[in-house]
């Protein structure tokens, strides 16, 4: 397994999709599959993309080393997604001692995704 020490938090700047309409989006760039290693719908289902052994394509710069994770949505998101989102970064806790939780724009000043407060929705 590779070493991960970040969770990235994106979201999909769309009213709704899922995992295979973002693929979709992503192949028609370029990209071998989806970026990200998780999608959480608006009711709160999660669907994988990538597995964590493959390294994403989500964070320019921070890929080797993190998972993608990308709520639909652009500013109104649900409880829901908000559980799932908890429930994916517990999971990575439990595989990944120590490592953080950061929204997109950490890493690139240019965005406002995930447009709320990673540290304030997983306390």
């Amino acid at each position: 397994m590779r070493e991960i020490d970040e969770h990235v938090v994106h979201c999909s700047d769309s009213d709704q999709g899922n995992v295979v309409e973002i693929r979709r989006w992503h192949l028609a760039r370029g990209w071998k599959d989806v970026g990200y290693h998780f999608v959480i719908r608006r009711d709160g289902e999660i669907e994988v993309g990538r597995t964590l052994e493959t390294v994403g394509a989500h964070c320019e710069g921070f890929n080797s080393h993190s998972v993608g994770t990308c709520l639909i949505g652009r500013r109104d998101f649900t409880e829901r997604q908000f559980a799932a989102l908890r429930r994916i970064h517990a999971m990575l806790v439990a595989l990944f001692p120590g490592i953080k939780a950061v929204g997109h724009r950490a890493h690139n000043p240019h965005k406002t995704c995930p447009n709320f407060e990673v540290s304030e929705v997983l306390a």
